[in-house]
């Protein structure tokens, strides 16, 4: 009995741990991925202001620890790890939101993935978008709650879904409908029809998670995203908006701008939130930094300069004018064999497969940034068309 026994442990650990197959086997499907330094011209993060290296930013984080501050929190949100800088931060973000308050988390994926397994109950029914950032699948997904996935932007179809939620929560004390969607989508580029959707949370009395991860900073009047005119006109009653920190903002984290009430029950029951160590504070103080530039004069000259990239991009490329351009290959190996020579080529931008996106559907996510000129599409778009017609 001992040697069989060991016998079983050394098989199941070799079989634990040898993956050769399955890389393999993503490789002959074009499909393995690997960790690659940036180079070339930067036409692939979500640096879409170009904050991340600017020099006030820069400036900043050098006088705040020439002052003595501190680096790492010590510990969670609710032990010594609340520092005066996510306080700051998260009173700031409050009033640059028009929110009745926001929390600061370590990550976007972080906020979503607490957000629905804290707040969606077994009695409640969350629908969502098709193209929903896999952060929030996974947090519906984990919930209690029963939960509807609805073609993508489809107002029809997430009505008729609000009606199919209405029966199975009407019949339980105290359900609720959430309906999750991304103002931009990640893939596509393409925009929520939110005031179409809004309509929606109020005539089926459900709250609205507006993920502006790709929309904060670069959409809205003052670059507060997609739902600025939405929220100026309605409020945050039934409205949940997250803002990711790491993408135009530059810097890293992500802030949840909600009511009371929500704030107050991921503070107290969100254990993603509750077990973590709190992000480090000069993190916080460099959001805000960035938040200042966002709101600022120049925040309105990097975005006009952004959206006139976009409409060019859109002009060439097609999409729908964000910053955000799919150019779509279909097939995965050939998408990773064009983004390989347009990379030789001196131009940083990286093939998508599934399952980032649906199959069939391999592309070139192009993503704009502010710091780029029209010169500088006119030459990729010259590249790109060279290769694919050659």
């Amino acid at each position: 009995m001992r040697q069989a026994w060991w016998l079983w442990v050394r098989v199941s650990r070799g079989r634990l741990i040898d993956f050769h197959d399955k890389i393999d086997a993503l490789k002959a499907k074009g499909r393995y991925r690997s960790l690659t330094l940036p180079r070339g011209v930067d036409l692939t993060s979500n640096d879409y202001l170009g904050l991340a290296g600017h020099p006030v930013l820069r400036e900043a984080a050098i006088s705040y620890l020439q002052n003595g501050g501190d680096i790492g929190a010590g510990g969670s949100r609710l032990l010594r790890g609340h520092c005066a800088e996510h306080a700051a931060l998260e009173e700031y973000a409050a009033m640059f939101f028009a929110a009745p308050r926001a929390l600061y988390l370590s990550s976007g994926y972080q906020a979503n993935v607490t957000l629905f397994q804290t707040l969606a109950t077994r009695h409640d029914v969350i629908i969502f978008d098709e193209y929903v950032h896999a952060s929030a699948r996974e947090g519906i997904q984990n919930s209690h709650a029963q939960h509807m996935r609805v073609q993508h932007n489809d107002v029809n179809a997430f009505e008729d879904a609000c009606k199919n939620a209405q029966q199975k929560v009407s019949a339980t004390a105290g359900g609720k409908i959430w309906i999750s969607i991304e103002s931009v989508y990640s893939m596509d580029g393409d925009v929520a029809p939110l005031d179409a959707l809004y309509k929606l949370a109020e005539r089926y009395d459900a709250m609205l998670v507006i993920d502006e991860a790709h929309g904060t900073g670069v959409m809205g009047a003052n670059g507060k995203g997609v739902s600025e005119e939405l929220i100026a006109q309605h409020g945050y009653a039934r409205i949940v908006t997250l803002h990711t920190c790491g993408k135009a903002m530059g810097v890293a984290g992500s802030l949840m701008c909600a009511s009371d009430g929500v704030i107050d029950m991921m503070i107290n029951a969100a254990r993603g939130f509750i077990y973590s160590t709190a992000p480090m504070p000069l993190q916080a103080y460099l959001v805000q930094k960035s938040l200042e530039i966002i709101g600022s004069g120049e925040g309105d000259v990097r975005r006009a300069r952004l959206d006139g990239l976009n409409k060019k991009a859109q002009q060439i490329f097609g999409g729908s004018g964000t910053c955000i351009v799919p150019i779509v290959i279909g097939d995965d190996a050939r998408a990773v064999e064009i983004a390989d020579m347009l990379q030789r080529k001196g131009w940083d931008i990286r093939a998508i497969r599934p399952p980032s996106v649906p199959e069939a559907t391999a592309r070139l996510r192009l993503s704009l940034n502010a710091d780029l000129g029209e010169d500088v599409l006119d030459a990729f778009a010259a590249d790109y068309a060279g290769i694919v017609n050659s």
